[in-house]
């Protein structure tokens, strides 16, 4: 019986991979697997992509700018949003909409007012996301999938869940002491 299941299983395995469908399967197996080790767990995680979804549907629907220069994060429903936009308006028109958003809880409004988000900027930016996300996924008991961080102008903002407060301290110390970070924003709950 064995034999049969896992003659079957070769088949189908060797069917998708021949009908193009084999990335469709590893990737839907990596995403259930990363979701099912993250903290929050993959429900909640379904929950706030739908969220994100949406609020980054609106950005798109009133201005499509918004989507270019915007950040959405979304935990447990509570949503971090950080970029930059050119005015106080701007920043006050993408909070209120992101706080119409079906199942959004608590709306942080980290956005900075800038005339311009330079492609210079963007690079520096990405070069400190790499060395942060690198720096995390190496750092000792600390578990860097229940974490989502952002780096505007050298601001890096943290939207995560810690097992305990050390485990919090050593994020904030990761993400401060990265070269380049001028300041940290930290939205870390520590899990119940």
């Amino acid at each position: 019986m064995k034999k049969q299941a896992l003659c079957l299983s070769v088949i189908l395995m060797s069917s998708l991979t021949v009908s193009g469908c084999a990335p469709l399967v590893i990737g839907a197996a990596a995403t259930g697997a990363y979701l099912g080790i993250q903290e929050r767990g993959a429900k909640t995680a379904v929950k706030d992509t739908v969220i994100k979804t949406g609020i980054k549907d609106k950005l798109t629907g009133k201005n499509y700018r918004y989507l270019a220069n915007i950040g959405v994060d979304v935990l447990q429903g509570d949503v971090l949003l950080s970029g930059v936009a050119p005015s106080a308006k701007d920043r006050e028109e993408i909070g209120q909409l992101a706080k119409t958003e079906d199942g959004a809880n608590t709306v942080y409004n980290d956005i900075i007012i800038a005339p311009e988000y330079s492609a210079k900027d963007k690079a520096n930016d990405s070069w400190i996301s790499a060395q942060l996300s690198t720096r995390l996924a190496v750092s000792k008991d600390v578990y860097s999938v229940n974490y989502m961080t952002s780096v505007v102008m050298g601001n890096v903002y943290i939207l995560g869940l810690a097992e305990s407060s050390s485990e919090m301290e050593r994020v904030v110390h990761v993400a401060r002491t990265t070269k380049g970070v001028t300041k940290v924003h930290n939205y870390i709950k520590i899990a119940k």
